[in-house]
């Protein structure tokens, strides 16, 4: 529970603020950053690439969270009486 609560929150935060931004922060959205290229469209850009960052950090965590899986899977198999 210790990543998957501050990702979410991130990824939350992350996703919300781009209406945010576009709904009040016109001229920061509107501004251009490289060539014809806005703010807004760089921010739209990015979000593929932090869904994907995720989705690998997600998946490198995950492999821990299966060991320790099998680890207790493993231990309750010597158990009786359940």
């Amino acid at each position: 529970m210790a990543f998957v609560w501050p990702v979410t929150v991130l990824f939350v935060a992350f996703y919300l603020l781009l209406p945010l931004l576009a709904g009040y922060a016109r001229p920061l959205m509107g501004s251009f950053v490289v060539g014809h290229v806005t703010f807004g469209y760089a921010y739209g850009l990015i979000y593929y690439v932090v869904a994907w960052a995720l989705a690998y950090v997600y998946v490198r965590a995950a492999r821990s969270f299966d060991a320790r899986a099998r680890e207790l899977a493993g231990s309750d198999r010597g158990r009786k009486g359940r």
